[in-house]
Order: structure tokens, then C-alpha cells, then sequence
């Protein structure tokens, strides 16, 4: 009895302050903050470089920035992550800044982990980025990636990403979205974007789709201009509100809004401070787009956030307050970087933009009430996934062990291999050059120092998996600065030659980049030799290679700067795609994708036309390992002498293994025959006596893999009838007793 006082008495105060934490409503907390706190809550500062340097520690100026200001959160991009332990420790001591002059709730940290291209962590996965996951044509892929993402997003403490992009890149000239996109069709960008937030929700991530109402018919960037779209509200829900309408029936919590002109939904003018001109305001400053639309007529009840505010299409046309207060009065909920942080006067900047906009809020009772709805929003939010409690700042190095022991392993490495593999597309294989199964020269040409990596990155798998011999003569060499002579010398006697080719807008097809793999494919074919062509950002450039023997596209060209090595220490993140594709350049087992985009026709100029290559949803397959003879066949031994199986394997790459197994065991290499040309496989006499009549499996192990089959084994034999011997009539007997024994037992249990 005193030891249950005791430990009731020590347990009281911690039942008392969960309590407290429960009772702290998201109404006691918006009644009790100041508008300035209001307003300050609908903010989110990026504190990238600092006099320069990257911040990857808080200096005093950006704590105290924190410190004074109840802001919704935080977002960190690159510059502030440069190790798994240091973003730990950095995210730590922002949220213990938010805390450090009153108890508020805990921040939302977010950042850019799309995958592929746009990554932010150092150590993460990059994954193959979304063109690619659409390339893989299952949308469990883009799941289990952003699964993979979200847990090392969580390990770090991250609980916001800016991902999935919905956009449907519906315009091949589109200069910002591309390879983001997971396709040109909207039902797919879609399926694929739900899954990819359910993947991130599994692990408590929050999703936040991008760019509302659509940025995938654009020619024009909003970082570094203001696109327009010519598009009406009808035209927009047959095709770009398609992919936000499916995520937010299945619960999206958080849009991202874009800086894009829509002139046909919103009229509404502003004088641009650039050059005086009108223009019509963008989607994220238009209350029919943002209340109108989003909320009303899609039934959006979520947060909704602005792109960044210091991005040109805004920065350079609208005034801060100004902008600010027609994002507001839109149904905007949180400003996304509205002044930049880089410096003593940029922090000076935002304490007056905080002070100005808190006068310019008290002054309207509108705004005021749109404040307190956006806030209450947040708060919701924050409260749905535990963020209204305190933040816990004891355990720092328990946070940073754990978050190293999920944050890029190789666990989650194999993972994104495997699924990357999975979108590699074939588009062009004449002659069946692809795979290259011979074991002649092979130069691969890349044009970046950290691509070289990646090339001898595959190059080890290849090695790894038996797919090249250890003593193939294949190479890596960096074409970027060396004249056509000097690549001609290196590839003169190789049989095999792939080129990597990076088209990142359709100008860059007429360009010198794309001469000189002219002139390359026209030397290689003058040498009697072949080459592939590894397409490895936007597949359109597939249309400006037809004259190569073979075209694989991979969707992203991130490079590795240091080679994987899992046995010693952390891995830095690198990226997946291109070692992929040559990967599979050789290997006859791939599983291979499709094209998740139409391929327009080029004209002379190397401009897209309205006709198309290729479709959407092309693409060729190798043809696999395979049994010409013997699969699913039956055998009569007693009619039959051999046992025979023909395959379509080289024989060179069946006696490399060489293992043969019948039912699982191995078969000892005296019981068969071996014959050239088309590999057969000939059991003698003696083994095949061995074998019972009944369904048999035979598994065939090669360089990459194995492949297995079915066959039967009959006998026939004269069928006598004997009588029954002593041992028969014991066995019935026995058989007999039992049965009878079973019965009387089964009706005793029954009478009981």
C-alpha cells in the first residue's frame, strides 16, 4: 500500500501536465494570441545562406528571429542540410527556438523531397524522381517510394514535404515541371499523386500538392517570370483539376498555390511596380481562384500555402503588402517566404513586415477575419498530427542514433534500385543491339565529372551481378570539353558505344550539345560498330536520336559525387537513374517501362510539331531467357531415352553458372549433357531412372538470374494383377482396425 502511494504521489505532476497538454485547445490558443502572433502564424521563413555561408547552424540573429515570432514554421532547402546528424541537430534547435521566450505550438518543418531532381536531403534517398515512377506503370511504386521518403523525413524531423507535384505536363516545352510530372495524362498524375501521398501519410508526413490549379501548360517559369494560361474553369477540370480533385476526396491537408496568370477565370488588375503595365493577378493572390475554386466548388476545408512570394513572378511585379494582403483576402493560410532572409538587413526587413502587416490587419475587420480562419486552420492542423503539444527537447542524441539508422541505408537504397530499374523504357533496339550480350569494348560517354561515378557505378553492379565478365574492357570517359577528335580516338575500336544525352528544354535540340551526338553516331557506324543512346532528363530528345541503333529513356541525370561503400559510415545521397539505364543496356531479364508522355515529331528546325513519335504507354521488351523446348512437356521414360531441354541462352553465359536443378537439388554435372549453338541440356539414362513419375521442376541458373520450368515424367509399365502378398493383407488389416477404433471413439465423444 505505501508503494502505490509513493508511486501515485511521483506520477501525479506528469498526469497533471498531460492534461494540461490535452486541454490546450486550438481555440484557447488562437483567443489567446495577439494579431501579431496571428499574423506571424500565417508566415514561414527559408533561412538558406547567411552572409554568404550556408546555414546549417543557427546564428543568434535567425534564433531570435524565431524566438520573437509565433511563425507557422520553417522551410530548409539543401543549403541546410549537409549531414543526417547536423539536420537533426538544426531542426532541434529551431524548434527549441520557437520555444525559447514562450510556450507555443511546435513548428512545421518543411522542405522540397519531390525525389528525382528536387531532393533536399544529404544522406536520403533520392528516388527516380516522379516521370520515372510513372514510367514504372504501377502506382505501388510511387508509394513505396514517398513510404521510404516519409520515414527519413520523419527520422530527421521534418513533417511537412512540398510533394507530390499533381501537374500534368501536358506542354513538352514546359521549362519548370518535366521530369516532376508523372505524366501528360491526367488520370495517371492522378492515381500516381495519391499514392505517393499515402505513402508519405503512413509515416505521418504531410503532404502538399503542387502547384494549385496546375503549372503543367506553361512555357514560362514563375521563378523567373509570370506564365499565363489561357484556360477556362471547364477547361482546367477536364484536365489539371483532375489529379487535386482525386487527392483531396482522399484527404490532402495541405495545396500549394501558383504564380500563374489565369485570364480567363480572373480578371482583376494590378499595376506592376516593374514597368507600371496591367496585369491580371496571379492564382495565388485570387479569391476566385483560391476561395472560389479550391475551396468552395472542390470542397477544399485545408491549409493552403503560397509558392515562394520571393520567386520574380511575384517579387517583381506586386509589393510585399500589397501582395500579402490580396493572398489573404484570397483564402491564402500561410505567405511562403515573403522576405529573404540572407542577412542582418533581410532580418531587419521582416521584423518591419511583420509590424507592417500587423497594422494593416488590425485596420481591416475583413482581413482580421480571414486571419483568424487561417489560423485556425494551422492549428487545426498542427493539432491533427500532435503539434499543439510542447515540443520535447531532451534525447537529442537519441534522435540523431535513430534518425541514423533509418536515413539512407542500404535497405532503402536496394529498394530504390529496384524500382528505378523498373522505369527504364526501350524505344528504339535495332538489330536487337540492346542488351549487349557480347564481351567486346564498350566505352560510355557522359558529359558531367560526377557522372563518371555513376557510369562506374553500374558498371560494378553489372560485375556484381554477372551480367559482364570482370575482365570486360568497358569504360567510362567525360566528353564535356573535349573536342570531337579526342572522343573519336577513344571509341574507335569499341563495338559498343552509349551516350548519355540531358534535354532540358526543346532550344537545347538544336543546339551543339546534340551536333556533336550526330556526329558521334555517324563515326561509330563508320567503324562498323553500334551505340545507344541513354536518354536521361526529358524523353522528348528520343525524336532527335532516331539515327542511333538503340534508345533507352531513364528521367533523371543526378550524378554521384562519391561512390555508395555501405561498410563505412554514412552514404551520401546520389542519384539512381542513369546507373540504372546502363545497368540495363546489359541485362536481358529487365523489366522495363513505359512511356509516360507523348513523344511529339520533330520538323528541320528541331521544334515540336502537333504529331507524335511515339504514344504515351510505348515501349519495347527484350526478349527474355526462355525454353524453346522441354517446358510444360511430358516425358515417357520408357519410350522416351533422353531427357532433353533447349534453351535460348548463349552458351557462354548458361556454362559461366552452369547449375542445373531438378525438384531444388542440384544435379551433379556427370548426369547431363551439354551442347553449343542453342544451349541443350541432355540427362543420361542412369539419372533419369532416378526420377518418379509425377510433375518435376527444372531450374536453369545463368549470369542474371535462373529460370525454371515445369515437366512431366510418366512410365509405362505392364499392368498385372497380383494377388495380395503377407505384407498387403497386414497393411488392410492394420488399416482396417484402425478405422473401426476411430469410429467408436468418434461416438463416444459424441454420446458425451
Amino acid at each position: 500500500i505505501i508503494t502505490m502511494i509513493l508511486l501515485f504521489q511521483v506520477f501525479i505532476p506528469f498526469i497533471s501536465i498531460n492534461v494540461m497538454a490535452v486541454n490546450k485547445t486550438k481555440e484557447d490558443i488562437l483567443n489567446n494570441m495577439t494579431t501579431k502572433q496571428k499574423v506571424a502564424q500565417m508566415l514561414m521563413p527559408a533561412f538558406r545562406k547567411y552572409d554568404g555561408q550556408k546555414v546549417t547552424v543557427l546564428n543568434e540573429k535567425i534564433e531570435n528571429l524565431i524566438a520573437d515570432n509565433s511563425f507557422a514554421g520553417v522551410i530548409l532547402f539543401g543549403e541546410n542540410n549537409s549531414s543526417t546528424e547536423q539536420t537533426v541537430t538544426l531542426i532541434d534547435s529551431i524548434q527549441n527556438a520557437n520555444i525559447k521566450n514562450e510556450d507555443r505550438p511546435q513548428l512545421l518543418i518543411a522542405t522540397d523531397q519531390e525525389g528525382g531532381n528536387v531532393t533536399r536531403l544529404a544522406e536520403g534517398i533520392k528516388g527516380p524522381g516522379n516521370m520515372a515512377l510513372g514510367a514504372t506503370d504501377d502506382s505501388q511504386n510511387a508509394y513505396d517510394i514517398a513510404e521510404i521518403i516519409g520515414e527519413e523525413l520523419d527520422a530527421v524531423g521534418y513533417n511537412v514535404d512540398f510533394a507530390p507535384v499533381v501537374d500534368v505536363n501536358s506542354n513538352p516545352s514546359n521549362p519548370v515541371i518535366g521530369i516532376r510530372s508523372f505524366s501528360d495524362d491526367a488520370n495517371k498524375v492522378a492515381e500516381f499523386s495519391n499514392s505517393y501521398m499515402q505513402g508519405l501519410k503512413s509515416k505521418n508526413i504531410i503532404s502538399s500538392l503542387k502547384h494549385f490549379p496546375g503549372h503543367g501548360d506553361t512555357s514560362e517559369d514563375s521563378h523567373t517570370g509570370l506564365p499565363r494560361i489561357e484556360k477556362t474553369l471547364d477547361e482546367l477540370k477536364q484536365n489539371e483539376l483532375i489529379p487535386f480533385i482525386e487527392c483531396i476526396e482522399n484527404g490532402v491537408e495541405m495545396v500549394m498555390t501558383a504564380h500563374i496568370q489565369f485570364p480567363k477565370i480572373e480578371t482583376q488588375k494590378y499595376q506592376s511596380i516593374l514597368d507600371q503595365s496591367e496585369i491580371e493577378i496571379s492564382a495565388t493572390l485570387s479569391k476566385k481562384v483560391i476561395t472560389g475554386i479550391l475551396r468552395e466548388e472542390l470542397g477544399y476545408n485545408g491549409v493552403v500555402i503560397t509558392d515562394a512570394m520571393d520567386m520574380k513572378a511575384v517579387a517583381d511585379h506586386f509589393n510585399k503588402l500589397d501582395s500579402a494582403r490580396l493572398a489573404i483576402e484570397a483564402g491564402v493560410d500561410i505567405i511562403l517566404m515573403p522576405v529573404t532572409v540572407s542577412d542582418e538587413n533581410g532580418i531587419n526587413e521582416f521584423y518591419q513586415y511583420i509590424d507592417d502587416l500587423t497594422d494593416m490587419v488590425e485596420n481591416d475587420e475583413n482581413l482580421l477575419s480571414n486571419v483568424n480562419a487561417a489560423v485556425l486552420r494551422i492549428l487545426t492542423l498542427k493539432e491533427n498530427h500532435g503539434l499543439l503539444e510542447t515540443y520535447s527537447n531532451s534525447n537529442l542524441q537519441t534522435k540523431i542514433n535513430n534518425a541514423k539508422s533509418v536515413v539512407g541505408t542500404k535497405e532503402h537504397h536496394d529498394k530504390e534500385w529496384e524500382i528505378a530499374k523498373k522505369a527504364i523504357t526501350l524505344v528504339k533496339n535495332d538489330n536487337n543491339m540492346l542488351p549487349i550480350r557480347n564481351n567486346e569494348k564498350t566505352v560510355i560517354l557522359v558529359r558531367w565529372e560526377d557522372e563518371v561515378l555513376s557510369g562506374e557505378y553500374a558498371i560494378a553492379k553489372l560485375k556484381e551481378d554477372n551480367l559482364i565478365s570482370d575482365d570486360m574492357d568497358i569504360s567510362v570517359y567525360m566528353m564535356r570539353n573535349k573536342d570531337l577528335a579526342e572522343i573519336q580516338e577513344v571509341i574507335k575500336d569499341a563495338k559498343n558505344v552509349i551516350i548519355i544525352t540531358e534535354q532540358n528544354s526543346e532550344a537545347r535540340l538544336a543546339q551543339d550539345l546534340y551536333t556533336i551526338v550526330d556526329d558521334i553516331i555517324d563515326f561509330v557506324h563508320e567503324q562498323g560498330n553500334k551505340i545507344a543512346c541513354l536518354s536521361c532528363v526529358l524523353p522528348y530528345d528520343t525524336a532527335r536520336l532516331q539515327k542511333a541503333d538503340a534508345i533507352l529513356c531513364a528521367y533523371n541525370a543526378t550524378g554521384m559525387d562519391y561512390f555508395p561503400d555501405f561498410e563505412n559510415g554514412s552514404v551520401m545521397s546520389y542519384g539512381v537513374s542513369m546507373p540504372c539505364g546502363i545497368y540495363t543496356a546489359f541485362n536481358l531479364n529487365a523489366t522495363l517501362g513505359r512511356l509516360p508522355v507523348n513523344i511529339p515529331n520533330l520538323n528541320d528546325n528541331y521544334k515540336y510539331t502537333s504529331g507524335y513519335l511515339y504514344e504515351r504507354n510505348y515501349g519495347l521488351q527484350y526478349e527474355g531467357y526462355k525454353f524453346i523446348n522441354g517446358e510444360n512437356q511430358t516425358f515417357n521414360l520408357t519410350e522416351d531415352s533422353k531427357l532433353s531441354f533447349e534453351f535460348n541462352i548463349d552458351f557462354d553465359l548458361f556454362v559461366k553458372e552452369g547449375r542445373v536443378y531438378v525438384d531444388n537439388n542440384l544435379v551433379d554435372r556427370t548426369n547431363y549433357e551439354l551442347s553449343k549453338g542453342s544451349t541443350i541440356v541432355t540427362f543420361n539414362d542412369e539419372y533419369t531412372k532416378t526420377l518418379e513419375t509425377g510433375e518435376h521442376t527444372i531450374k536453369i541458373a545463368v549470369n542474371s538470374g535462373e529460370i525454371e520450368a515445369n515437366f512431366t515424367i510418366t512410365k509405362t509399365e505392364e499392368t498385372k494383377t497380383n494377388p495380395p502378398t503377407g505384407d498387403n493383407v497386414l497393411i488392410w488389416t492394420s488399416l482396417a482396425i484402425l478405422s473401426i477404433l476411430a469410429i467408436v471413439a468418434i461416438k463416444e465423444k459424441i454420446n458425451k
